[in-house]
């Protein structure tokens, strides 16, 4: 009994001496330092710690939504599953562009649309992603799914949407068939 008594004495003696510890700002060698042991220097008087007010409104973390605005071409269905995680973070559409490197009309589109001052300008605002399924097994599956059977074949994917839209390459107008224009891919890249 007397041993517990007196260990309970000496906790309670080490645990006020603890808590009340009074802090010195002294000058050592022409360093400021700060100790528990009694100095020349000043008795420093701590403050309350953690009293800033609480907030009325929770903050809510909203990220940036910075407009996307580059050249970059991702390749593949590796390059799309990129293209994916970049439309999350800037909110832009997805342009998809299925070729072959033997294709004439692909190298025609190229050279009219995509290569053009005003296709690039318009393409810049788009995430781009260049396919040729001949590749790989997994850029074939890709095209495949989504119902590709020739070259040229182009999609779009607009902003928050899942799925890709294809975008005739050429239209009838006035009788004759045209290619995409520059205005036209504007338009659909604005729209979407």
């Amino acid at each position: 009994m007397k041993i517990i008594l007196s260990s309970l004495f000496c906790l309670l003696t080490l645990l006020s001496s603890t808590s009340s510890a009074e802090i010195y700002k002294c000058y050592v060698a022409g360093k400021l330092v700060f100790t528990d042991e009694p100095c020349d220097g000043e008795k420093v008087i701590l403050g309350v710690t953690n009293s800033m007010p609480a907030e009325e409104k929770p903050f809510v973390y909203e990220p940036l939504k910075v407009p996307y605005a580059s050249n970059q071409w991702y390749y593949g269905y590796a390059g799309y599953k990129r293209a994916l995680r970049l439309q999350k973070k800037y909110d832009a559409p997805i342009f998809v562009y299925f070729q072959a490197d033997w294709c004439g009309y692909c190298r025609e589109l190229e050279n009219q649309l995509i290569q053009t001052s005003k296709g690039v300008k318009a393409l810049n605002k788009a995430i781009k992603v260049k396919v040729t399924p001949e590749d790989s097994q997994a850029d074939d599956a890709f095209f495949r799914k989504l119902g590709g059977n020739a070259y040229p074949t182009l999609f779009m994917q607009a902003k928050g949407n899942n799925n890709l839209q294809k975008i005739p390459v050429r239209s009838k107008r006035q009788g004759r068939w045209k290619m995409l224009t520059a205005n036209d891919l504007t338009l659909l890249i604005d729209e979407s």
